[in-house]
């Protein structure tokens, strides 16, 4: 199961060989940082927590500040979670596990070098090495700093985890359109619009007089319409553009342009 944070960016059109012209819509996705892998043995489920969009220091608050720092990843503006299903043999690192599943597959690793050649190289490293740190070792120490260590490359999820042709689901917010009434919100009919008639756009009949002497719940009535957690089913893969991080769905997606959606593998 793949899944991945991404940006709406909005609607285009992609043209095939055949002449043939599918409107898709063009989505930012990841790359995703992981921030986070729940095991059976820690959190008693597995799931991957993934975080999107960089966030400024002066805007992250503490608690996350630490949570990031432990996952050893810069702050993230949005955070998603989704459940995956692993079996580990025994003595296997659960979570190794679950982001062997989840992260891209690792590219094949290029033909062996000769063993003069090799051997060669990684001399030639360690004395590149060796000299680095003789140097660093030279420079005066500043009082009242100490030495940054460097960022471990965290493993992060891009579009690569998708393929061409695949079947996803797409969840976000709809687009909000205020208060509407019954014909909008919810498709009624409406009366009869010509001479006489007095009912036109009203909802009609929502319950008797006597008993029970209310409205029940759930009844199609004017209210807020849209602004609400939305899911499409069915959407295509049409293509993956891997250097600029796009996704191409045929199809719409909830949400305006700029929205955050969350694309996981039906």
């Amino acid at each position: 199961m793949a899944a991945i944070l991404g940006k709406k960016l909005g609607m285009s059109q992609i043209f095939t060989d055949d002449g043939d012209r599918i409107v898709v819509t063009v989505i930012e996705a990841g790359p995703c940082a992981v921030t986070q892998v729940k095991t059976n043995a820690n959190d008693g489920y597995q799931a991957v927590q993934m975080g999107f969009g960089d966030l400024k220091k002066n805007k992250n608050i503490k608690p996350k500040a630490g949570h990031f720092k432990k996952a050893g990843v810069d702050a993230k503006r949005h955070l998603a979670e989704y459940r995956v299903e692993v079996e580990t043999a025994d003595g296997a690192s659960e979570e190794e596990a679950i982001l062997k599943l989840v992260l891209p597959a690792v590219a094949e690793a290029p033909a062996e070098e000769p063993a003069e050649e090799a051997a060669e190289t990684e001399a030639a490293a360690a004395k590149a090495e060796a000299e680095a740190d003789e140097a660093e070792a030279k420079k005066p120490a500043k009082k009242g700093k100490k030495k940054a260590k460097a960022m471990e490359k965290k493993p992060e999820i891009t579009v690569a985890v998708f393929e061409a042709g695949q079947k996803v689901k797409v969840t976000g917010v709809s687009k909000g359109k205020g208060f509407a009434g019954v014909i909008k919100r919810h498709n009624f009919a409406g009366g009869p619009a010509s001479h006489g008639a007095h009912f036109h756009r009203a909802p009609g009949s929502v319950g008797a007089s006597a008993y029970p002497s209310r409205v029940f719940k759930g009844m199609k009535l004017p209210g807020q319409m849209g602004n609400k957690k939305s899911t499409q089913l069915g959407l295509t893969v049409v293509e993956i553009d891997q250097e600029k991080n796009l996704l191409f769905l045929k199809g719409a997606v909830p949400g305006s342009s700029n929205g955050i959606v969350f694309i996981q593998t039906q």
